[in-house]
């Protein structure tokens, strides 16, 4: 089959950005925690190269259950305690969406001290790597205070992260200048020249990304099947107008991509029941350039233009470039009908599902008025309910997935609670 190239450097270069919007407090903090840890586990001499490249990336993407932004500020503050649930978050995308299952411990324990591990009965390595990502991440903030840790009361720092976090993070620092590299920004170089080694399937990379795009629609129930709704009509359609595995390829990636500047849109404004204010509206719109801003020049051309122009019509009336038909690929034009249909398909705070009618009837307005591309309305509507069933199914899928991760945060935050 055909496909694009596409490697862990691109993805992790996409999802890492897509974190940094999250709040500006974060800006390349996945970064630089990845290469802590890379560095630590190196010096330890334990872990092959296999290891280290997924724990780096487990690492890196440490904070991937932040989106509860309310927990930000205590995030970034050395002595809080409140700062559980985004680890649970994080822990519970891993271990239910990512290829990188058997680490998922990693990122539940990264901010419980050391002198619980033997209560909450945490296996060795998982411990080893969690003090490390611990450690690695208050170090991190401490160096952007301009603060050292270091100094800290020994006995203290040993209660948070270990005497075998400490003691490595020293050796680390001492062979290979940790702490002035992040200063001078040569970790970069170093992340990247690590990672462009290792070799991960594309389906297992494709996982990356539905990862990240689920733990956006995650943040409401009412969001929580646009995505796959939008991939599964887009896929069906791109079948349906005989295109090849390539294209479809680009489509599935453009689809799972196409609301990734939604990570940092407000929740209230995702989930306001009412119509948006001119300002909300804007601030709704702008999830369109975060988007094009998190892409560019971050993965295949064609999959960032079929992201960022999911909202431009064959008039040139829509947005953020005004583009019109002759502008837009078959590729473009089919992702801007799916996300449209699955708006109008998905129940939302401000309105239920709509009927097939009212879709169709949506659809062939959009169509006659010159909105949206004729060919891909037509084999939409041609195939409605084929269409749609597939979509059930999915949308089944991913919704167990939601109440599974909804429910077993609440079990698990009662028992990290009881704990502290």
């Amino acid at each position: 089959m055909k496909r694009l190239n596409f490697n862990i450097r691109r993805v992790m270069a996409v999802l890492l950005r897509a974190l940094d919007h999250i709040d500006v407090k974060l800006v390349d903090h996945g970064h630089r925690v990845a290469y802590i840890v890379y560095k630590m586990m190196q010096s330890s001499e334990k872990y092959s190269e296999r290891e280290m490249q997924e724990v780096v990336i487990i690492s890196a993407l440490h904070d991937i259950g932040a989106y509860k932004t309310e927990e930000i500020g205590n995030m970034m503050n050395f002595e809080s305690n409140d700062v559980f649930d985004h680890s649970i978050y994080g822990y519970l995308f891993f271990k239910y969406m990512s290829p990188l299952v058997k680490w998922a411990d990693i990122i539940l324990y990264h901010h419980i001290n050391y002198a619980l591990y033997d209560k909450l009965k945490i296996d060795k390595k998982i411990g080893s790597l969690a003090s490390m990502i611990h450690l690695a991440d208050r170090m991190d903030v401490m160096l952007k205070n301009q603060d050292c840790l270091l100094e800290q009361d020994h006995d203290y720092l040993a209660m948070r992260f270990g005497e075998e976090a400490l003691s490595i993070y020293a050796k680390a620092n001492e062979q290979f200048n940790v702490e002035e590299n992040i200063r001078n920004g040569a970790y970069l170089w170093e992340i990247d020249n690590m990672l462009k080694d290792a070799d991960f399937d594309h389906n297992i990379l494709i996982e990356f990304i539905k990862m990240v795009a689920y733990s956006i629609d995650f943040r409401s129930e009412t969001t929580v099947s646009h995505v796959i709704t939008t991939v599964t009509i887009a896929m069906e359609l791109g079948r349906i107008l005989q295109l090849d595995d390539l294209d479809l390829n680009k489509i599935e990636l453009g689809a799972y991509l196409h609301d990734i500047g939604k990570i940092a849109t407000p929740l209230e404004i995702l989930e306001k029941p009412g119509s948006l204010t001119n300002d909300e509206m804007k601030i709704m719109r702008g999830h369109i350039e975060i988007t094009g801003e998190i892409l560019r020049g971050r993965i295949h051309d064609e999959i960032y233009k079929i992201a960022y122009r999911h909202h431009e019509t064959m008039d040139g009336r829509g947005y953020p470039l005004k583009l019109s038909g002759k502008d837009l690929t078959l590729n473009d034009k089919i992702v801007a009908v799916s996300d449209m249909m699955s708006a109008l398909t998905g129940k939302r705070s401000y309105k239920e599902r709509f009927s097939k009618e009212m879709v169709v009837d949506i659809l062939e307005r959009q169509r006659d008025g010159g909105k949206l591309d004729r060919q891909v309305i037509d084999a939409a509507i041609g195939n409605y309910d084929e269409i749609m069933e597939c979509c059930s199914k999915n949308i089944l899928i991913i919704t167990e997935i939601y109440h599974t991760i909804k429910n077993e945060f609440v079990e698990i935050q009662g028992r990290l609670r009881e704990v502290k």
